[in-house]
């Protein structure tokens, strides 16, 4: 298939991902919230082979599997170093996008360690504002236009839930 097909077949994808992640947005049950994001991390991942960005397939197949030990409350502190060291070196042993690559591994590894720590309500708002923005960046440039607008929405939707958050 030409790079050009891959691209708009990827997109098409990346927008059906899309509406599993403005679905967890919009549940209030934590364990739907998460399957959500499973399936948006998987569906995701078949977007990222059309892309041909293996750092993003990786994470995304990582963070799939905390998120359902997360549902599960499996979830542990030692789990997340491991999972850590996992995304980091797998991630830099597949990336194929170079510094590019190395967007979506400090992400996942920024969420993994803001998530674990974050205590209030506002810290995991700027953790979930500082790893969109960064997803944004590596959407854009793999050139994917559908996650690069459904994270911009994302962001701005963070930034005024945070913006709420302080004046209160």
């Amino acid at each position: 298939m030409e790079a050009a097909h891959l691209i708009i077949l990827g997109n098409i994808i990346s927008f059906i991902a899309a509406l599993f992640m403005f679905a967890s947005g919009w549940t209030k049950d934590r364990d739907r919230t998460f399957l959500y994001q499973i399936l948006e991390n998987l569906v995701l991942c078949a977007a990222n082979v059309c892309f041909r960005s293996w750092a993003g397939i990786s994470t995304l197949l990582l963070s799939s599997a905390r998120n359902w030990l997360v549902m599960k409350d499996r979830y542990t502190k030692r789990l997340m170093y491991v999972f850590i060291v996992l995304v980091i070196a797998i991630g830099l042993m597949i990336n194929n996008r170079g510094p590019v690559g190395i967007l979506p591994i400090a992400a996942t590894v920024q969420l993994s360690v803001c998530n674990q720590y974050a205590k209030t309500l506002i810290q995991h708002k700027l953790s979930l504002f500082i790893n969109t923005a960064v997803w944004l960046v590596y959407d854009l440039c793999i050139l994917d236009i559908s996650s690069t607008v459904s994270q911009t929405i994302m962001c701005i939707l963070t930034a005024v839930t945070i913006v709420r958050l302080k004046k209160e």
